[in-house]
């Protein structure tokens, strides 16, 4: 635990959770005094859709040919495939009661997408052209219904094209902060399931094979150590 100037502490602890990706959305609730920041590892791959998104813009018989099942999520934003041999999945829990949470919720965005930069600038996993987008949501190119399409105030982003993803869900407990980056492309998967064709969906920024052993280990302790 970190110490504040002022003599409180700030707790903040790290797990990991193995569950369906249905599971794994719906936990609940949030630590309202610290910060939870969680591994998920989904026991099978599947396509989550963001809140407000309806069961129609997805081809059901291509859902099955591709061997995926269907969530939702209680975060807005686009749909998402989970599969953890090809992307890493971290939830961030900021509870009410922390000095860290941020009324705001684009601020508390933004913070969280502070700490990822900081935990890849630690495990030296930072692509030299990363940046921090910050203004309103820009779903442009596809990003309407895939979210790695799209941008968000405090995604991390590497040229035009989104790193890291975060979605955010806010109780009366606190928020949780959805983040996810990507080792192998998933857009061709994604639209092969979509039932409107896209001509032109943008796609995610990959960090290199190369790095998924210390990504793979690491990273959930740096994202503790950068949230500290």
């Amino acid at each position: 635990m970190a110490r504040l100037s002022s003599g409180c502490e700030l707790s903040t602890e790290s797990l990991i959770r193995s569950a369906s990706a249905g599971e794994l959305h719906a936990v609940a609730p949030i630590w309202r005094q610290g910060v939870r920041i969680v591994r998920c590892l989904p026991t099978a791959p599947a396509l989550v859709l963001g809140s407000r998104q309806t069961d129609d813009i997805v081809d059901r018989s291509a859902l099955e040919r591709e061997g995926l099942v269907m969530f939702r999520r209680r975060s807005g934003g686009g749909a998402v495939l989970v599969d953890a041999s090809h992307s890493v999945w971290i939830d961030i829990e900021i509870g009410v009661e922390d000095p860290r949470y941020c009324a705001e919720p684009m601020s508390m965005m933004a913070e969280v997408g502070r700490w990822w930069m900081k935990a890849l600038a630690a495990l030296n996993c930072c692509p030299p052209d990363i940046w921090q987008f910050e203004g309103a949501m820009e779903c442009d190119a596809g990003g309407d219904v895939i979210c790695f399409a799209g941008r968000a105030h405090g995604e991390l982003m590497v040229g035009e094209s989104k790193l890291v993803g975060l979605s955010q869900r806010r109780t009366r407990d606190g928020a949780r902060v959805q983040g996810q980056l990507h080792f192998g492309d998933p857009t061709d998967v994604m639209l092969a399931v979509l039932a409107e064709h896209r001509a032109h969906v943008r796609r995610p920024a990959l960090l290199p094979w190369s790095s998924w052993g210390i990504i793979d280990s690491d990273l959930l302790a740096a994202l503790t150590t950068a949230a500290a």
